[in-house]
């Protein structure tokens, strides 16, 4: 149970920690830009800058200027869009198909939605997420959100309330989720 409980935390922190640096990526059908909200601040991000900011730890233009409103180092962004982390299919599946996975994919698609929509991303979530593992059983952020399947938004005002919820993640799942 103990590490049942530790992948779907390593994963739900993945997603928070990438959506937290405000990154996302290319891949056929998927967003080619992502619309960044830091408060009055708002900055579309090619794709194309993201992948250079995970390769190379540098930035540039708005997404340099996104990072230091954030307060986030080029590196500390890249090594967050570059971590991967192993998780089954079939246990993300069931995690996300869960209540639990439900509230949590609800809140965060509050947070990072489709740009022209204004219901929540939690479908669109759910789909980069489980894409992400189907090829390599692999999670990075730099990965679900090259899956995102649309351009995207992201309200980084949000994530604090988001950030708090994730805290509590061990113990609901101890609690409630059973595979």
């Amino acid at each position: 149970m103990k590490r049942l409980t530790q992948l779907p935390t390593q994963l739900a922190l993945g997603i928070l920690a990438g959506t937290s640096v405000l990154l996302s990526g290319v891949s056929a059908q998927a967003a080619e830009s992502i619309t960044l909200i830091v408060g009055p601040l708002n900055r579309s991000i090619q794709t194309a800058e993201l992948e250079e900011l995970a390769e190379n730890q540098t930035a540039s233009g708005d997404l340099a200027t996104v990072l230091k409103v954030a307060k986030q180092s080029p590196e500390a962004a890249s090594k967050l869009l570059s971590r991967e982390i192993p998780f089954d299919l079939v246990q993300a599946d069931r995690l996300l198909t869960s209540p639990i996975g439900d509230s949590l994919l609800a809140q965060i698609g509050k947070v990072m939605a489709p740009r022209s929509s204004n219901l929540v991303g939690d479908k669109a979530m759910r789909a980069a997420i489980l894409l992400s593992l189907a090829d390599d059983g692999k999670l990075s952020v730099l990965e679900v959100l090259r899956r995102y399947p649309t351009n995207a938004r992201l309200n980084v005002g949000e994530l604090k309330g988001l950030q708090s919820t994730l805290k509590d993640l061990p113990s609901l799942l101890q609690g409630g989720f059973g595979g």
